[in-house]
């Protein structure tokens, strides 16, 4: 895909500092492990994979290079740029990502723009998550349908629990929630919700409906946080799968609702999660992640 640019400038100037950082984003993905990057085509989703990536960087570097940090931020950009609409900014500006073109509303004020080396900062210094941090700019945008990217048809249980993950987001980001970002800690936060919504022994009419929305949005944070696919079993319905073991979050999200908190999604979650990655670890990303001192990214000698 082509990057689009800023118009801060013209000419080949402009043209230029873009093209720096769509080079730099691209021997990024070339630098990462084969595994990896087949899964980093700069959609949000890839961003559990850089997440991941972060990590072992950390535990390797100490402190990550400054090169390889520019790289980091330019595939963050890509990501904001291919992805959620964004243009690379230009001349005094160079290094940020413009919000889209799109009308603001009256009385509304023009979204800022994105700092992806902000972002890298925050993921070194403080352990906040890319992909959250990602999520969070196009809410800022307004653009948070660009998490589920173009989809050209619904075949296929993996499409087809896609939408209904998103769905559910954007159904519970009306009333109020906007923690649903498709991390771990998100899904975790369920039995919160249900807690909240739904009193103690709610009837089945109540809830029937929100199981498989519900359910897609925790098949789709392990899918997305564990390198799981989704499966259709034909006795079981819908499951995700990851190395032959088989988990079915919509019978979870049932069981959490007609037999209340001692079937937490959060007990189900963590217990499918942790077993699943156990088996899966292997080489240098079982290193725990190096903690990083505090400091500016670009600053204090951590070049």
């Amino acid at each position: 895909m082509a990057s689009k640019t800023g118009n801060a400038t013209a000419g080949s100037t402009q043209t230029d500092e873009t093209a720096s950082w769509v080079a730099a984003a691209e021997r990024f993905v070339a630098g990462a492990p084969p595994a990896r990057a087949a899964k980093m085509d700069f959609t949000w989703r890839s961003l559990s994979e850089v997440d991941l990536l972060a990590d072992v960087l950390a535990a390797c570097e100490s402190p990550i290079s400054l090169k390889t940090r520019i790289e980091l931020a330019a595939y963050i950009g890509e990501v904001l740029v291919r992805q959620f609409g964004g243009r690379w900014a230009t001349g005094e500006h160079y290094g940020e990502v413009l919000p889209p073109d799109t009308p603001t509303k009256k009385g509304k004020t023009k979204p800022e723009p994105a700092q992806p080396t902000r972002m890298v900062e925050k993921r070194l210094d403080e352990g906040e998550a890319i992909q959250h941090q990602v999520f969070q700019q196009s809410r800022a945008w307004a653009v948070e349908s660009g998490v589920v990217g173009p989809t050209a048809n619904v075949d296929g249980p993996a499409a087809m629990m896609r939408l209904a993950a998103d769905a559910f987001v954007k159904s519970a980001g009306s009333n109020g929630v906007t923690w649903l970002d498709y991390s771990p800690e998100s899904a975790i936060r369920l039995d919160e919700l249900i807690d909240e919504w739904w009193p103690a022994a709610p009837s089945k009419d109540s809830y029937e409906s929100m199981v498989p929305a519900m359910g897609a949005y925790v098949g789709e944070v392990l899918v997305i946080n564990t390198g799981a696919h989704w499966i259709r079993d034909p006795k079981e319905g819908y499951g995700v799968e990851l190395n032959g073991q088989v988990a079915f979050p919509m019978s979870n999200v049932s069981r959490r609702f007609e037999l209340g908190p001692e079937h937490a999604i959060a007990q189900f979650y963590r217990e499918t999660s942790i077993d699943w990655l156990s088996r899966q670890r292997e080489g240098p990303a079982t290193a725990q992640p190096a903690r990083v001192k505090k400091g500016r990214l670009f600053g204090h000698g951590r070049g």
